[in-house]
């Protein structure tokens, strides 16, 4: 029977505070899946996959990044990663996250990223490549992600730097907000709701949207540092600093925005095996959005992540 439990650990860097994360465990498991979620959401809705895992004996656990869930809400801070380099500290947090977790068993371990979490899990896999080598890490899955050039990550960055200054670090830009999310409902007019965006399931979208750590507008600051991020892991230097020998599996919607209807998935495939990457695994879903796990099908998506966790564990 799945138990999933809420607990914290203290950041050993960055802003002070508690990481609060989610593990669900299963009697004589086999495998370990660490999922790192994506913006504006939090870790406990995986709960639903990972009870699934569970009854085939594969632990789950996800934390709740710095301004997302549990961990900004406890310091008042829901939206808002942190003051300054709030991208790097989440990275950072995860590495102490997971050998913390990992003291505790000694399980082979995929790490699964969505979104947002689908970037963090790729920098963190070139941070951290060569301590990884000396851990169970068996493979790599990247949920709702995307490749753009460096440079255009560069320009945008810019931009929040500029509403950083204009609006202040802590406040929220309408501008970015309309250039991205806003921009990704767009293409699903007429449109029931602003997060359509995300699934066809009208129950999932509606519990998202009721959801008050869900869906909100993050700080200008945490804009910039993420841009910024992402400018730095898309570089061919930083791609090859990856194991190679780190299975990679990627899936989205072909109707995902973020993903720009699965090209921008495609195109990550290809600068992952310009970087020398072995195996490489890539499902497009028809018809699907950008929360594949929260789609209508997502029995078969679910099916298909514990083949692919099987075959690793």
């Amino acid at each position: 029977m799945a138990n999933g439990q809420q607990k914290t650990l203290a950041f050993n860097s960055g802003d002070s505070g508690d990481h609060h994360y989610h593990q669900w465990s299963t009697k004589e498991p086999t495998g370990w899946l660490h999922i790192m979620h994506g913006m504006a959401e939090h870790g406990a809705r995986y709960a639903d996959l990972a009870r699934f895992l569970n009854q085939q004996g594969i632990v789950v656990t996800a934390g709740d990044h710095r301004g997302h869930g549990l961990t900004g809400s406890a310091v008042d801070s829901l939206y808002h990663v942190a003051d300054n380099d709030g991208w790097n500290q989440m990275v950072d947090d995860q590495w102490q996250l997971i050998g913390h977790i990992a003291a505790e068993h000694d399980l082979p371990l995929v790490i699964l990223g969505h979104s947002m979490g689908s970037f963090m899990a790729t920098h963190f896999c070139q941070r951290y490549a060569k301590e990884l080598a000396s851990q169970q890490l068996r493979g790599l899955i990247l949920s709702g992600s995307n490749y753009d050039a460096p440079g255009a990550f560069k320009v945008v960055a810019g931009l929040a730097k500029i509403e950083c200054l204009r609006l202040g670090g802590r406040n929220i830009s309408n501008l970015l907000e309309a250039l991205s999310f806003g921009a990704f409902n767009r293409a699903f007019k007429p449109n029931r709701t602003e997060k359509d965006w995300l699934s066809r399931d009208h129950g999932m979208v509606d519990t998202y949207i009721a959801d008050p750590m869900c869906g909100g507008a993050i700080s200008t600051q945490s804009w910039y540092d993420f841009l910024r991020g992402l400018a730095q892991l898309f570089t061919p230097k930083a791609l090859a600093q990856i194991d190679k020998e780190l299975p990679v599996y990627l899936f989205a919607g072909k109707l995902d925005p973020v993903g720009k209807q699965g090209k921008g998935v495609k195109k990550f495939r290809e600068m992952l095996k310009r970087a020398g990457i072995k195996q490489l695994d890539l499902k497009l879903y028809a018809e699907g959005r950008h929360e594949m796990i929260n789609e209508t099908n997502r029995t078969e998506v679910y099916g298909d992540i514990l083949k692919w966790l099987q075959a690793r564990f």
